[in-house]
């Protein structure tokens, strides 16, 4: 029993050595410290081993002979020829046998329990595979099914969101005004507040007469693009006083959001996105 100890102990010695930096104090100490818990290296030679292991790693290590038999060792701990007995020994040899057959059996263990899961799976897929496409194929059916119907409401409901309306023209008679309190009630006659408009008055400007001369429904600019240098001249040279007004409406199906321009004789223009397929950009002669 004494002597399995220490073939265990020189063997454990020889592993050290060869496995691990000494040099290192960090490495020693944690060598050391696992020792102290384990207490492996009791013999001469382990004690031996333990000083010689931590004057290196502290550098005041002068002994370069063996721990073992004595002779120089290349490496100031265990000569050559002792790690190479050791690792040769039939003790040695056994140890590093039991634990390849204990990873063989362990692998053997794990291969044989990975192909009886395979088995069971596959089986249990079989039993299961009609039952599983199934309901694969319910599932796609419908998703698809739902996506139909996604895009059948919203092709229903494109007719009535923000549609164009036809462009009108107002069919109030021009009436003169003084102030911006008149010119708001004029523009109230066809944006009414009950039809959810709101009229909101901006500010006073002088604006060219030129513009409401033009015929009910026209677009100011598209007529001054086709007007002659002489006819143009006309069209701008005067001015006139001019009430400017902000106009929106928004609800569920419409979205209305542009300005009208009313002079004093109670013509009016209008510009913005009244959603009836005029440029929103252009003046168009209301009234």
């Amino acid at each position: 029993m004494a002597d399995d100890k220490l073939r265990q102990e020189l063997l454990y010695m020889a592993k050290i050595t060869s496995k691990y930096d000494l040099t290192n104090m960090e490495v020693v100490e944690e060598i050391l410290r696992l020792e102290n818990e384990r207490r492996i290296l009791d013999s001469v030679f382990g004690k031996r081993f333990k000083r010689r292991i931590f004057d290196i790693a502290a550098g005041v290590n002068k002994d370069e002979s063996c721990v073992i038999c004595g002779k120089p060792a290349e490496n100031h701990i265990i000569c050559n020829h002792c790690l190479e007995t050791i690792d040769d020994s039939p003790y040695a040899k056994s140890k590093d046998s039991g634990k390849a057959k204990e990873a063989s059996k362990a692998k053997a263990d794990k291969k044989a329990s990975v192909i009886s899961f395979l088995k069971n799976f596959k089986s249990i897929f079989k039993l299961n595979y009609k039952i599983s496409l199934f309901y694969v194929l319910l599932g796609l059916l419908i998703i698809v099914f739902a996506i139909q119907v996604w895009v059948l409401g919203m092709w229903v409901s494109l007719p009535d969101y923000n549609k164009q309306v036809k462009p009108r023209v107002s069919q109030e008679k021009p009436e003169s005004v003084t102030n911006e309190e008149q010119a708001y009630e004029q523009l109230l006659k066809d944006f009414p507040e009950e039809e959810g408009y709101t009229v909101t008055f901006a500010r006073n400007d002088k604006e060219y007469v030129g513009r409401f001369s033009i015929d009910k429904g026209e677009c100011c600019q598209e007529v001054e693009e086709k007007l002659t240098d002489e006819q143009r001249y006309d069209y701008f040279i005067d001015y006139d006083q001019v009430y400017v007004f902000y106009i929106n409406k928004i609800d569920k199906a419409t979205g209305i959001v542009g300005l009208a321009e009313i002079n004093d004789k109670g013509h009016v223009l209008v510009c913005g996105s009244f959603n009836d397929g005029r440029r929103t950009d252009g003046l168009y002669r209301f009234r």
